[in-house]
């Protein structure tokens, strides 16, 4: 567990960073780029999901021709369909990522997520600005196995050997919590509106998952394990009706484990936004965690068939501790910005079609 000195001082740049922020929500609106004071693109949307989630549990394991459990760490692999809610944006020197998805049904699980960020520029007069953001994740993944199956390759005894378990019902919660304040320097690209920011974060994870065994019959066996040589299988799986007996077979009593852990872990990475005219726009965002070796990639584009209506579509690749998801997320996108920003955008691309 982290101290609660290291977190206080993570609470205190938090707080920072935030003042900071509104500092640079308060520039006066003609020291910004040319432009409107706001603009909104709102998508809801669906798509697909890809996801992993790894939890431990114990389980019997021969060692010098006894049966003792052992901590295994389980990885379950499923996709699904799903759908979700995005906003992107900017208020004068603010702008604003929230991205909300829902998928009710993966790897038999119900995973509801949401990622907010807000960041600024603070005006320098040169095409190079600090650059300071505070974003929010939150994923929740509950997943309800029943008649669940496990096979595990191990050595037993010296030899090889693969386990099979069998659970009448699993039930697996997983919850991520993580802030992460950021601090960079935007470079603005002299092409519309372009820029990239290399930044540095540190983000902090609460991650807190929950696995249970619990017996349909609500006794106190919740499954069984059998441990089976690789020589004395069938096409991989246990041999049948013969006299074979497996080298162990035990019964898994019911179990509630729970795992909170926190973590604290240094990233760095760019963000990025290219754009024309506002109709045609690409932002995106890479970071590597350099603590445990992981990696998100984040895209949002978008194309606009007229000034207030058009098409967007989200990617994330994301690998938290305990948690990797893939998504892919399309919809209609509806822009809000001022009326009379949007006659201009209309009047230049009248005129762009005549040409």
């Amino acid at each position: 567990m982290l101290s609660m000195r290291l977190i206080h001082k993570y609470l205190m740049l938090v707080v920072a960073l935030v003042l900071l922020s509104f500092q640079a929500l308060s520039v006066n609106a003609e020291e910004a780029d040319k432009g409107p004071d706001w603009l909104f693109v709102i998508t809801p949307n669906g798509g697909w999901l890809n996801n992993e989630v790894t939890f431990n549990i114990k389980v019997p394991q021969g060692s010098s021709g006894e049966t003792e459990y052992q901590e295994q760490k389980i990885t379950l692999r499923d996709n699904g369909w799903g759908f979700g809610l995005t906003t992107v944006g900017f208020y004068k020197r603010i702008s604003l990522t929230n991205v909300f998805f829902m998928f009710p049904k993966v790897n038999e699980s119900r995973l509801i997520g949401n990622i907010t960020y807000l960041a600024g520029t603070i005006p320098t007069g040169v095409f190079v600005e600090p650059y300071i953001g505070l974003g929010f994740v939150w994923v929740s993944t509950d997943t309800d196995y029943r008649d669940f199956d496990y096979a595990q390759k191990d050595e037993l005894y010296g030899e090889p050997a693969v386990g099979f378990a069998h659970f009448e019902r699993m039930a697996i919660k997983n919850r991520v919590l993580a802030p992460f304040p950021k601090i960079g320097a935007q470079f603005n690209l002299p092409l519309q509106h372009w820029y990239i920011t290399p930044f540095y974060s540190l983000m902090y994870e609460d991650v807190n998952v929950r696995a249970r065994g619990i017996s349909t019959d609500d006794d106190e066996v919740a499954g069984h394990v059998e441990v089976w040589y690789k020589d004395q299988l069938d096409r991989g799986k246990p041999p049948q009706n013969t006299e074979l007996t497996p080298a162990v077979s035990v019964d898994v009593d019911a179990f509630d484990k729970r795992n909170p852990k926190e973590y604290l872990s240094n990233l760095v990475g760019a963000d990025f936004f290219l754009d024309f005219h506002y109709f045609l726009q690409l932002r995106g965002k890479v970071y590597y965690n350099i603590d445990y070796n992981l990696w998100t990639t984040r895209l949002i584009g978008s194309v606009l068939f007229n000034e207030w209506v058009g098409l967007s579509a989200y990617f994330e690749y994301s690998q938290k501790i305990t948690v990797t998801n893939t998504y892919l997320l399309v919809g209609p996108a509806f822009v809000l910005m001022p009326w009379e920003f949007a006659q201009k955008i209309r009047a230049r691309r009248e005129k762009t079609n005549e040409n």
